[in-house]
């Protein structure tokens, strides 16, 4: 059995779970091809209630929750991800960490993949949201990443309120296919970009795209392995020559 049919499994016997007993089971983080495979699975559910979380509005990495009918959705986040704040013990001799240099480091304490979520690192700090079972852990052993000393410490009152931050865009795209406003947004050839939808790299809303003329819709957000993310918010104007500006927010 591939890994694939395995994550089906494991899904659908949370959903199961979850409604033959009516209690909370919830599936680890989801990278954007495991998320596929869950909206691939939506239909067959049991559960009246189910849905992704990563702990923000936009996060890439989620996970899948299926409820009992007494509990509700923002609390059970709340419990079940938290946020682990890290800074330099000493900014002074502080190097410039990536976000590889902070998932590195936590795999090496032998952490599972499916326990971290998004690391979202800046200048001055980084939020990394986990499991709420190994925040402690987390808090407690991390305390060097690469040749940089850390502190950390779990976020007591929850989840912060991140805000990712956004290059805006105006792009001038010949159609809203994504192909077409992707090659724009990365500045690369149409050609280029039907290729990464072919190669399955490409990702509105955490589903795999398939068609390279699927046509976007404001508020969309596209993923591009290896390449980066944005939101899709609409056309405000257009040329003479029939060309459509479109508004884009892309992550930075």
């Amino acid at each position: 059995m591939n890994e694939q049919e395995l994550l089906k499994n494991k899904i659908l016997d949370a959903d199961k779970t979850a409604y033959e007993r009516n209690i909370l089971k919830v599936c680890g983080f989801l990278s954007l091809d495991e998320q596929s495979v869950y909206h691939g699975l939506r239909k067959e559910f049991l559960t009246k209630e189910h849905f992704l979380s990563g702990g923000h509005e936009e996060a890439e990495r989620v996970m899948a929750f299926f409820l009992p009918d007494y509990l509700d959705r923002e609390s059970t986040v709340r419990e079940k991800i938290s946020a682990v704040s890290v800074v330099p013990a000493n900014r002074r001799f502080a190097e410039e960490l990536t976000h590889r240099d902070y998932l590195g480091a936590l795999m090496n304490l032998g952490i599972e993949r499916e326990c971290i979520g998004d690391i979202l690192a800046d200048n001055e700090r980084c939020v990394i949201l986990v499991q709420s079972g190994i925040a402690g852990f987390v808090a407690d052993s991390l305390t060097r990443i690469r040749h940089t000393n850390v502190e950390c410490a779990v976020e007591e009152g929850g989840i912060p309120d991140i805000r990712p931050r956004f290059e805006e865009l105006k792009v001038n795209i010949a159609s809203e296919r994504v192909d077409a406003v992707t090659a724009a947004v990365f500045r690369v050839s149409r050609q280029k970009a039907s290729e990464l939808v072919a190669s399955e790299r490409i990702f509105i809303n955490g589903q795999t795209v398939v068609s390279a003329g699927r046509t976007l819709k404001e508020g969309d957000r596209v993923s591009v392995r290896g390449a980066g993310k944005y939101i899709y918010d609409g056309i405000s104007g257009s040329s003479r020559k029939g060309r459509l500006f479109a508004d884009i927010r892309r992550f930075v």
